[in-house]
C-alpha cells in the first residue's frame, strides 16, 4: 500500500518543484547532445581495427550491430555501477531517511490529503490543516529521523511539521535504496529538497544536531556529479540504440 501511495505523491513532488524538474529537463536535453557525438564517431568496422580493439577490448565477432549492441550493454552496465554506488552511499546516509514514520496506519493517506491541499494552492486556506489532516496521529512511537529530529527540539506543531514535510522527501530515496524500481530522477529531485527543508529548519533556529544540512550536502553532490554521468552514458545509449534500428 505505501509503495502505491509513494509513487502518486513523488510525482506530484516533482511536478511541484519545477526548477529542480526543469534541471532534469536539462540534464536530459544535455544527454541528446551525445547523439551527434555518436554519428561522428567513425570507428573501422573491420578485423583489423587495432584502435577499436584497445578502446573496447575485443575484436569483431560479426557485423557493426552485434559491437553496437556491445558497446550499449558496457553502457548500460556503467548505469547500473552507478545507481549501485549512489545506493551504497545513500545507505551510510541512512540516519537522514531511515524511520517507521513511513508505515503508521495514516501515513499515506495524510500525505495524499496534504498534497492534494498543496496542489490546488490552499494551503494557506487551510488555517487548520494540523488538525485536519490528523498530522498529530503520526507522532507516536516514533524511530530513526523523525524521533531524532523531534527530540533535538523543544517540542511544537511546527517541528512536527518540518518532520512530517522532510518525510515525504526521504520516503523516495528510503524506497529507492530498498527497490530498483524507483526512478533515479525521484532521487535527485527529493534529495535536493530534502536538503532545502534541513537548511530551512537550521535558518528558523531548529536543532538538526547529527542530521546537519552541511552533512547533506555533501550527500547532495556527489549524487549529481553522479545523476550527470548517469544522464550523459543514457545519451549515449539513446544515440546507440537509434544507430543500430538504422542498420
Amino acid at each position: 500500500m505505501y509503495s502505491l501511495a509513494n509513487k502518486k505523491f513523488s510525482t506530484k513532488l516533482i511536478s511541484e518543484n519545477k526548477a529542480l524538474a526543469q534541471e532534469i529537463q536539462s540534464l536530459e536535453d544535455k544527454s541528446k547532445t551525445y547523439d551527434k557525438e555518436i554519428e561522428d564517431l567513425e570507428i573501422e568496422f573491420n578485423l583489423k581495427s587495432q584502435e577499436f580493439y584497445e578502446k573496447y577490448g575485443y575484436q569483431f565477432e560479426a557485423n557493426k550491430s552485434d559491437e553496437i549492441k556491445k558497446i550499449k550493454a558496457d553502457y548500460e552496465e556503467k548505469n547500473r555501477v552507478i545507481k549501485a554506488e549512489v545506493r551504497k552511499r545513500l545507505k551510510a546516509y541512512g540516519a537522514f531517511f531511515n524511520s517507521n514514520i513511513y508505515e503508521k496506519e495514516n501515513y499515506d493517506r495524510i500525505v495524499d490529503d496534504f498534497l492534494s491541499i498543496s496542489g490546488e494552492g490552499s494551503l494557506e486556506k487551510n488555517k487548520n490543516i494540523y488538525k485536519d489532516l490528523e498530522i498529530e496521529s503520526l507522532f507516536k512511537d516514533l524511530d530513526g529521523f523523525a524521533s531524532y529530529l523531534i527530540k533535538e527540539n523543544k517540542p511544537s506543531k511546527e517541528v512536527n511539521l518540518f518532520v512530517f514535510y522532510a518525510s515525504i522527501y526521504s520516503s523516495s530515496i528510503y524506497n529507492f535504496v530498498e527497490d530498483d524500481k524507483v526512478p533515479f530522477s525521484e532521487v535527485y529531485v527529493d534529495l535536493n529538497n530534502l536538503l532545502n527543508i534541513y537548511k530551512e529548519m537550521e535558518n528558523k533556529s531548529f536543532k538538526t544536531g547529527d542530521l546537519s544540512s552541511e552533512k547533506l550536502a555533501y550527500l547532495k553532490n556527489f549524487v549529481d556529479e553522479k545523476v550527470s554521468e548517469y544522464y550523459k552514458n543514457y545519451g549515449i545509449i539513446r544515440a546507440l540504440e537509434k544507430s543500430d534500428k538504422n542498420e
